[in-house]
């Protein structure tokens, strides 16, 4: 950390302070956190979910500091969102959080542990101790006694497990003891009677309510989020809505995680319109409310809270659907885009993002369906080339995917849809697979909706780049203008007669001129402008084989992959 940063940050108020640490990665916050005066007051200022996300960014090895400073309420929040594993207690997270609070000594931590629910501390317990009642101490006296301890005349504690926590344990029950007698009681009492579905149940049960509370709303609830509406009905149903008034939710900011909500580097319409349209405050509710619909997504996605890459990438989704769905609505300008942003819900926009999206995929449906596969069985169709094979498989997903071949890059990821012009590309992409079918009819009277052809491609390493180019090579080798396998003997006439003399060779006027007059002469004007793009990608597979083979030399029939070939 620069000297010249901490100095900085030192010298602001109290609340400027706390704005300065929004969105710094996790080691820096702490550091700048453990440098001023007031620290445990900063720390007791954040959201439980955003100590939270700092905390695991951190490691829960080294966040001791940080959490020796939080107050009880907040590592309720801790256990809440990371000690569980859907609707069952996830013990091995409880026993990483225990161990880093015992940096804060016995004291603090039986304070933080005393205001969980009584039924999850019982359940942890009951897995170290069990509890000897004052008409059972004879019974307790024949175990050895260094595995028993007696707090008074009424319990003795027998430890069952042995580990790295346990001493530490030890401590925080003698401080629960001697701090409040009652809570202390009735801890014994519920380790003794307790049955541990029921204790589960009820801890669960209150867990999900704080939650809720807090933004997290209920699984079944929160997939209201990613709900179809018809983007050309958005404004009525934008206008049926009450406008925003996002003041009110700066009441309940401080339940809301805000670190992970500034934007990002990206030069997206929804950080520019964001950052050019609204002041500090604006910003803030802003980033409040897309808190609330992040939580949504994340619920709704069944994310792991302690996985902050999963929660990471669950938040990049839900700024990547509000950025789609405004762009979509604001046509790219800035002005019309802080206009949306203004006065529309957050969740209204996000959910008109995803439902771009499932328009894409249902348009991929219907095409899949044309070509006689059923959309919800089909993984992927072989005889595709990439990138479209790839690319449609990534468009039927539930959550439609942008496959990362498709933008010219080196990547062959599949990514969220983040802009208006990854769904433009996925169109142009849909409207050249649609045009393959009259493409292929119309040249070579090859039906590929049939199901004649589906059981001549089923199992077999080939592609529709494959058969266009075997036709056209055969014509230009002065046969008949069909896919029949081309002979390996003749590869060094097929280098001859398609490309030029020179090295590294390229695809010979003649040739090309050909293939233009053979394809103007079958197809329809249409077919050939949304089939330009595929056959352009075809004959440039064909020249990159053949460019480096020389004339005079043999050719290697096995390093032939653009075309059918048969052997000699």
């Amino acid at each position: 950390m620069r000297a010249q940063t901490q100095t900085e940050f030192l010298h602001l108020p109290f609340q400027e302070k706390l704005e300065f640490l929004y969105g710094l990665p996790a080691r820096q916050k702490r550091d700048l956190i453990l440098s001023a005066p007031e620290a445990e007051r900063l720390v007791q200022s954040f959201a439980p979910e955003t100590l939270f996300y700092t905390l695991k960014e951190i490691g829960s090895a080294d966040a001791g500091d940080l959490l020796s400073m939080a107050a009880p309420e907040q590592v309720k929040g801790l256990f809440d969102l990371d000690c569980w594993t859907k609707d069952r207690v996830n013990f091995a997270r409880i026993r990483e959080w225990i161990e880093a609070m015992s940096e804060a000594g016995r004291r603090r931590a039986a304070e933080a542990l005393m205001e969980l629910d009584i039924e999850l501390v019982t359940l942890l317990m009951r897995r170290y101790l069990k509890v000897y009642r004052l008409e059972e101490v004879q019974a307790a006296l024949d175990v050895p006694s260094n595995r028993v301890v007696q707090f008074d005349e009424h319990y003795a504690v027998e430890f069952i497990r042995y580990d790295n926590i346990l001493p530490f344990l030890q401590e925080i029950l003698e401080e629960m003891f001697e701090r409040d007698y009652d809570y202390f009681s009735s801890l014994m009492d519920e380790v003794y009677w307790g049955v541990d579905a029921e204790l589960e149940e009820q801890a669960y049960q209150y867990r999900r309510a704080r939650l809720n509370d807090r933004g997290f709303p209920d699984f079944f609830e929160a997939q209201s989020v990613f709900s179809y509406l018809d983007p050309k009905r958005f404004e009525e149903i934008r206008r049926a809505c009450v406008p925003p008034h996002r003041e009110d939710a700066l009441e309940n900011e401080d339940q809301i995680d805000l670190a992970m909500m500034t934007p990002g580097a990206d030069s997206s319409l929804f950080n520019a319109a964001l950052t050019a349209g609204f002041a500090a405050q604006g910003k803030r509710q802003i980033r409040t409310e897309m808190a609330l619909v992040a939580n949504q997504v994340l619920v709704a996605r069944a994310t792991d809270f302690g996985d902050p890459d999963a929660v990471r990438e669950a938040i990049e989704l839900t700024h990547h659907y509000l950025n789609l769905g405004l762009e979509h609505l604001a046509g790219g300008d800035l002005k019309t885009a802080i206009e949306y942003l203004r006065d529309t819900h957050l969740k209204l926009l996000l959910r008109l993002g995803v439902s771009l999206t499932i328009d894409l995929r249902k348009r991929a449906e219907a095409l899949v369906a044309s070509l006689g596969f059923a959309p919800r069985a089909v993984r992927s169709i072989s005889y595709l080339d990439s990138p479209y094979r790839e690319a449609l498989q990534g468009f039927l997903l539930t959550a439609p995917r942008f496959y990362g071949g498709l933008d010219r890059q080196p990547s062959v990821v599949m990514r969220d849809f983040k802009e208006m012009r990854d769904l433009h590309i996925a169109y142009g992409t849909l409207a050249q697979l649609e045009s393959m079918a009259p493409l292929f009819a119309g040249l070579l009277e090859i039906d590929i909706t049939s199901a004649q052809f589906r059981a001549q491609m089923a199992g077999r390493e080939i592609r529709l780049s494959q058969i266009l180019l075997t036709a056209l090579v055969n014509k230009a080798l002065g046969a008949t203008l069909r896919p029949a396998p081309i002979s390996a003997a003749v590869l060094p006439e097929v280098r001859k007669t398609v490309m030029t003399s020179d090295m590294p060779g390229r695809l010979s006027e003649h040739f090309r001129q050909m293939v233009h007059e053979t394809l103007e002469k079958r197809l329809d004007q249409q077919t050939l402008k949304r089939t330009e793009d595929f056959v352009r990608s075809c004959l440039n597979m064909l020249e990159e084989e053949f460019s480096e083979l020389k004339l005079a030399a043999p050719i290697d029939p096995r390093f032939v992959r653009s075309l059918l070939l048969r052997p000699d």
